[in-house]
Formats: C-alpha cells, structure tokens, sequence
C-alpha cells in the first residue's frame, strides 16, 4: 500500500488509545475502522510497532470478540479490565447542583402564586365567615356554600402538595441511586511503553489528543524524539498549545507535528 499522508521514514511506534479514537466519531460523523487503520500504518515499513490500547469488560462476548479481532488484524493489543466506579450524586461535585434543585423545590412549594391565590382565598373564606359568625352567633344556611367551598380549597390544597411531595420524594431517590462511570485510562501505560521502548524508535505517533499525555510528549521532544500527534477537532488539548509555543521560542528543541485525522478520513473511515 502507497501512502503519501505523512511522512514516515525513521523507525516510528504507532500508539493508538482506542477509547479516545472510537470518542471522536460523534463529533467527526464518521468511524475511525481498525481493519483500515491496520492497513494505513502497515503501510509504512519504518512503523515497527503498533500498540492498540483498550478496555475489555469481560463477560461480555461483543467486547471479548473485539479483542480477538485486535489481535487477529495485527495490533499488539495492550487491554485491562474496565472498572464501573459509583459516582454517588450526594457526595460528588454534583452535590451542590442536587442541593440548588431542592432548593427551588421548595420555594416552588412556598411560593407558588397558583399555592398561594388558593391559600388567600382559603383565608379570606374563613375570615368572611367568622365575621357571619361574629355577627350572627351561629353560622346560618347561606353560609353552607361558603364552608363547602372552603372544604374545597382545602382538599385541593392538600391534594395539589401531595402530589408535589410525590414528585419530589420520587426525584430524591432517584438522585441517592449511584451513578456508575466506565473508567479505563490508558495514560500510564502508554507513559510507560514508551520510555521502555525508547531506544528502538526516533519517531513516537500518538492516536489521541488527550491533554493527559502533553507531559509525556514534552518529556520525549526534550530526549530527542519526533512526536507526531493525531487528533480530532475539539479532542486536543490546549497542553499542546503551550507545547507548540515553547518549541516556536526555543524553549524545547524538537519536532512537533499534529495532525488533525480529518486529512485521513478517505483512507480510514468505516
């Protein structure tokens, strides 16, 4: 396969942080298709080594096949388990976001003008008829629709606050049932592939734009390697700015090269 995409021709590692590469399809619109992606960089012989990093859950027969298709394209599968951590909405940083909502619940309960008109003619109905009371020494005949309708208001009243309640209770125990997040970083062993391979390459290509790994790009730009960066728009991070302006003032003696994946679409969409 002739590819004149990039420019490869020292010996070059391919790492590819599968979780964020399959990420950048929502705002791509297109997939990023491994069998194609295999191709493009077996494609150049000066790429000795493509590692494939991404999370199996096991139990799972779509997500074990994925593996033993990895490994049957010709990738070095790097995998681990990944992990379901509970993120608890009361104890988390969307505490405050939980407390703010129940707040306003309860302001709606205190202050609602359709809670409070009724509760103001509640009021009014009663004071209307203890004055015919006061007035009367007894509460007479035609005053038998005024009680009835101040029963009424007040079954709406309590009818109109339970099912408030309800809807509130409801949404509590909602927000008490923890939430699980997929966690499965790649960023330590990428970190660490990389420097134990270091003497092998000249040429480090990272298939992410993670601002997670800036620090290692840094790192291996100052030991003299090359580092080519392929990304998404909108999936780089604004490390790499700082990367780029260090290396433009003289900062970090290195080559930078990022490249946006867009560039490569007809070689590598699904």
């Amino acid at each position: 396969m002739v590819n004149k995409k990039l420019k490869i021709n020292k010996s070059t590692v391919a790492f590819i942080d599968w979780a964020n590469v399959y990420g950048w399809k929502k705002t791509l619109g297109w997939e990023v298709d491994i069998d194609k992606l295999f191709a493009f960089l077996n494609g150049y012989s000066k790429i000795i080594s493509k590692n494939f990093y991404f999370g199996i859950e096991k139990g799972q027969t779509q997500s074990e096949n994925f593996m033993i298709k990895v490994q049957t394209i010709g990738f070095t599968a790097v995998s681990k388990e990944v992990k379901w951590t509970p993120v608890s909405l009361e104890s988390s940083h969307f505490k405050k976001i939980v407390k703010d909502l129940f707040d306003v619940l309860d302001d709606i309960k205190n202050n609602n003008s359709e809670f409070s008109n009724k509760l103001y003619d509640l009021t009014k109905k009663i004071d209307s008829l203890q004055q015919a009371k006061t007035n009367h020494d007894s509460i007479t005949v035609a005053d038998g629709q005024e009680v009835k309708e101040i029963y009424d208001l007040i079954e709406e009243l309590d009818n109109d606050l339970k099912k408030l309640n309800i809807t509130i209770d409801s949404l509590q125990s909602t927000l008490k049932i923890p939430v699980l997040r997929r966690k499965c970083d790649f960023d330590v062993e990428i970190a660490r592939d990389a420097l134990n391979l270091l003497n092998t390459y000249e040429v480090f290509m990272l298939w992410s734009g993670d601002g997670d790994y800036a620090a290692l790009t840094e790192d291996l730009l100052k030991k003299g390697k090359k580092v080519v960066v392929i990304f998404a728009p909108g999936h780089k991070g604004k490390e790499y700015d700082g990367i780029t302006d260090s290396i433009k003032t003289g900062k970090i003696n290195g080559s930078l090269f990022l490249c946006p994946v867009n560039k490569l679409k007809g070689l590598l969409q699904k």
